[in-house]
């Protein structure tokens, strides 16, 4: 469902989330790639509360009023199905914090197929694409996938 305010989000307000404990990241202003790694000698269990800082002050700084993020999709690794949907509801969390809309949120399929058309593309076909469609040199997979999201958006919503 599109957003009836959409038509008047510019590009500079726009970010996109590949959400995952190396969270790419990609905007007009910034883009690449935050680690919210776990270690014991950080005292524990960390990443949620980084996650949810560093996304409010990138926010805030640049005004953010959208933010298109990956889905979260069900693969053979239990846990990180669990990792990313506890990640995906700190983001839900501050949107309402910050008043701002449900993020649209993309299937990992078709991100790959608007990216690469093919929808079972790999990573360096998306890093590929990356460098080819917009010229970007991502950091990562996660910096590219962030990038295509962006500019997925951009496209859908014709901004």
């Amino acid at each position: 469902m599109e957003n009836q305010e959409s038509d008047k989000v510019t590009r500079e307000q726009v970010l996109g989330l590949d959400i995952a404990t190396h969270t790419g990241y990609y905007s007009v202003h910034e883009s690449g790639t935050w680690n919210f790694t776990e270690s014991k000698r950080r005292n524990g269990n960390k990443m949620h509360g980084a996650f949810r800082v560093m996304l409010l002050a990138f926010i805030r700084r640049y005004g953010i009023r959208r933010i298109v993020a990956e889905d979260v999709s069900v693969n053979r690794y239990f846990y990180d199905m669990r990792r990313l949907a506890e990640l995906r509801g700190i983001l839900l969390e501050v949107c309402d914090e910050m008043d701002l809309p449900e993020p649209e949120f993309v299937n990992p399929a078709t991100l790959k197929k608007f990216a690469t058309g093919d929808g079972r593309a790999d990573k360096a076909a998306m890093i590929r694409a990356c460098r080819e469609k917009y010229r970007y040199e991502p950091v990562d997979d996660n910096a590219a996938d962030a990038c295509h999201l962006y500019h997925y958006y951009l496209r859908k919503y014709r901004i």
